[in-house]
């Protein structure tokens, strides 16, 4: 199956930053118990990678304070755009974004934790993966949160969730279990399902694999 098309996703995001809010309330409980698994703590350094429009810093924002910092990295113009409206509305002072796409992204910090909130492409990417991790300091931390397939019992719950779905990625490679790629990362990775089996969380402490070190 093909993967993950830049190129293809950007295009898509610019026709869904303007109401990507919005349809993304439906997550807001997944994305607040994503966060707190991360376990941040004040002055902590956290990179927000597939940031979008910037919906979990408030959420950072608060487990981090104004001792803390966001690095928050997005492909698309139109999203970061959005989401530096949030962090001027906010009166933030500690979030840095970085429009690029997240393996090619000059990351500027070694962080405490990295998020991934609903970024299948991002997590299909090894490419991406490593240059994230290789700016976490050791012992961090990494939560995830996003779409996968259900049990094949649940199948009407695919097909809805694949129809939902299709206009915010540009592969299902990997759909079935879409964290797999960050078992060498996470050695002590633990999964959680949600929403009947059509959405999963995974959270762990990163250790690098020796190819990236």
């Amino acid at each position: 199956m093909v993967g993950p098309n830049k190129d293809l996703a950007i295009e898509k995001y610019r026709g869904l930053a303007g109401g990507y809010d919005q349809r993304a309330k439906g997550v807001e409980g997944i994305r607040r118990d994503a966060v707190a698994h991360l376990k941040l703590e004040p002055g902590d350094v956290v990179l927000d990678a597939g940031c979008g429009t910037g919906l979990s810093f408030p959420l950072i924002e608060e487990q981090i304070g104004s001792e803390g910092q966001i690095v928050g990295i997005d492909l698309s113009p139109e999203m970061i755009a959005r989401a530096r409206n949030r962090v001027n509305d906010a009166g933030w002072g500690n979030v840095t974004l970085i429009q690029s796409a997240i393996e090619d992204a000059a990351i500027p910090v070694e962080a405490a934790a990295v998020f991934f909130h609903f970024t299948h492409d991002i997590m299909r990417s090894v490419a991406a993966l490593d240059n994230v991790f290789q700016h976490v300091k050791p012992g961090g931390r990494t939560a995830t949160a996003g779409a996968k397939l259900a049990p094949w019992w649940a199948f009407p719950v695919n097909i809805y969730m694949r129809r939902a779905v299709r206009q915010y990625v540009t592969t299902f490679e990997g759909y079935d279990k879409p964290w797999s790629l960050l078992a060498p990362y996470v050695p002590d990775l633990q999964v959680k399902s949600a929403l009947f089996g059509a959405a999963y969380m995974a959270w762990g402490t990163v250790r690098l694999p020796e190819h990236s070190v």
